[in-house]
């Protein structure tokens, strides 16, 4: 048996095989906790106040989730931690500061960061109400002021949900990139289409990429160009503004159908030809009265007219669209989950599945990337993109986030509503850290249920 080391720590994690995605090796070794940092990592047991066997499981940085709708959601954000996410960007929807303020003073079930919402925090901040109104030019000034004061505070960056702000105008986008280049932040894109017709609108993404300079995301590439033959296209217009120089990459899904609202403009008239020639019946309901049923052209007009904010889901995506993105190393993995209010037994399987679908289905199963890369698109490789120094690897002096797996059992059980539950959690996930607090202990929430925090960026 080998000897212990003498040191006590708040917590040690024995015997675990780690995944190390700084020097890309997966090894057998012992970590040592004290407060909310990781103090000791050692080839010997190490002793603790408590103590975790580690034998027979992985032990990862803690899943880093570019894309959200969390939002201080409190089911949301369980359902999150519960499949392996330690931290949540979010803020497209228009984060409010209350919330914002809570969780800085109170703590939250994850780590929550945020994005300032050029669609609707900074639109709405100068009274702009009518989606197809472009801002004026003393708008413009304006909202770069208050965009100015988010990144100040703490916001990762600004984003831009054109599909639901058409009226934004190129020189809206130019004027908020400018501001993000600023302070080196990030923007992030979610595109004014989906499917074939969004290719034409990576053009003014790259001339705002080009003209200032600013680091571009592309959000939910699976969601917007996962449909009619289109991610193969858009993949080709990404590595080509790469080679020339411009800093972007993207984050993708890993379901082949996404929930949406009824009423937005994804289903103004044409939108069947743009999904390769799908209808009303590929629309299972997700909300309201009519929940899990199959949709109908009579019932799709009566929920765009009278309750548009109807839930459904669009199994319109190409499936192969998936590993496509996947097998790109400037795309990482994110759940774009819990977009609205979510509660038991209602949202999508995102939020609940994402993580461990991708390690367990397209990694084990299927072996489309390695375990190695499937993980760094989860840890380290957004935390560098989001200047998070303290949060995606485990290393001496860094944050303990933590995730500890079953590689063998590792895997999704949510699935959409109408086919099975979606908030179900995941299996093979026995422990969850955050912040050096175990969270998730056999798959159940203990009583650390706010050891999460805001988070900022390093710089």
């Amino acid at each position: 048996m080998m000897q212990k080391e003498d040191q006590l720590f708040d917590l040690v994690i024995n015997h675990g095989t780690v995944i190390d995605v700084i020097g890309e090796e997966i090894t057998k070794k012992c970590i040592g906790i004290n407060g909310d940092k990781i103090a000791r990592i050692a080839d010997v047991p190490l002793r603790g106040s408590k103590e975790i066997d580690a034998t027979g499981l992985m032990v990862s940085p803690g899943f880093l989730d570019f894309h959200s709708h969390v939002d201080g959601n409190p089911y949301s954000a369980e359902c999150l931690i519960r499949q392996g996410g330690t931290t949540t960007l979010g803020g497209e929807r228009n984060i409010n500061s209350k919330t914002i303020k809570t969780i800085e003073e109170e703590g939250f079930i994850v780590n929550q960061g945020f994005f300032v919402s050029q669609s609707f925090t900074l639109r709405n901040a100068v009274g702009i109400t009518d989606m197809h109104r472009p801002a004026s030019e003393k708008e413009i000034m304006v909202m770069s002021d208050l965009a100015r004061s988010f990144l100040e505070y703490g916001a990762f960056g600004i984003c831009f949900g054109l599909e639901f702000v058409p009226g934004t105008s190129y020189d809206e986008i130019l004027s908020m990139a400018k501001v993000a280049k600023e302070y080196e932040r990030p923007i992030t894109i979610h595109l004014r289409k989906d499917g074939r017709e969004a290719l034409q609108f990576f053009d003014e993404i790259l001339r705002v990429a080009e003209a200032t300079g600013v680091k571009v995301q592309i959000l939910q590439l699976m969601y917007m160009v996962g449909i009619g033959g289109a991610m193969s296209p858009a993949l080709k217009i990404i590595e080509k503004a790469r080679k020339h120089g411009l800093d972007i990459t993207a984050d993708s899904g890993v379901y082949d159908a996404y929930s949406a609202c009824i009423g937005t403009n994804i289903f103004d008239p044409g939108w069947e030809k743009e999904y390769n020639g799908a209808s009303v019946k590929d629309l299972l309901i997700a909300s309201g009265i009519h929940v899990g049923e199959h949709c109908t052209q009579e019932m799709f007009e009566q929920l765009r007219k009278k309750s548009p904010g109807t839930l459904v889901t669009a199994f319109v995506c190409d499936s192969d669209a998936i590993t496509m993105a996947l097998q790109k190393d400037y795309v990482y993995v994110s759940t774009n989950a819990a977009d609205g209010p979510h509660y038991p037994g209602m949202g999508a399987p995102e939020v609940s599945g994402t993580f461990p679908r991708l390690i367990g289905r397209y990694v084990r199963d299927r072996k489309e990337l390695s375990l190695m890369d499937a993980i760094r698109k989860i840890t380290i490789l957004p935390a560098r993109r989001l200047s998070l120094d303290d949060i995606g690897s485990i290393e001496e002096g860094k944050n303990a986030d933590l995730v500890l797996f079953r590689y063998e059992e590792i895997l999704d059980k949510a699935d959409f509503i109408g086919r099975g539950q979606p908030d179900a959690p995941p299996v093979g996930i026995d422990f969850v850290l955050i912040n050096g607090k175990v969270a998730v202990e056999k798959g159940k929430m203990t009583d650390n249920s706010h050891s999460g925090t805001l988070i900022r960026p390093s710089v």
